[in-house]
């Protein structure tokens, strides 16, 4: 059996053990190659997916984003989960 180049997985370890701790907790593949979605490493269906990365990255996520090798995805995914979240004093509700 072939392989495909994990190159560039191997480069983002913090954000792919994120995703396994966070998103998918309950699975633990032997090889992620480099043009691996989220759908190639889980047997979640799409929807349970969806949900799950939408937490857990605090952003909405689409089915054409689980069709994103993961190596362009995470970094993106937790681009947008680190963003501050305005700080409001409560004196005028959410409009």
């Amino acid at each position: 059996m072939e392989f495909t180049s994990d190159e560039k997985m191997r480069a983002i370890p913090t954000l792919t053990e994120a995703l396994f701790r966070h998103v998918l907790n309950d699975e633990d593949p032997i090889f992620i190659g480099d043009e691996a979605t989220i759908l190639d490493v889980s047997m979640a269906p799409p929807d349970e997916l969806l949900k799950r990365c939408s937490e857990y990255y605090e952003t909405s996520v689409s089915l054409e984003d689980l069709r994103r090798p993961l190596w362009q995805l995470l970094p993106e995914l937790e681009a947008k989960r680190a963003k501050p979240k305005p700080v409001t004093d409560g004196l005028f509700p959410d409009s």
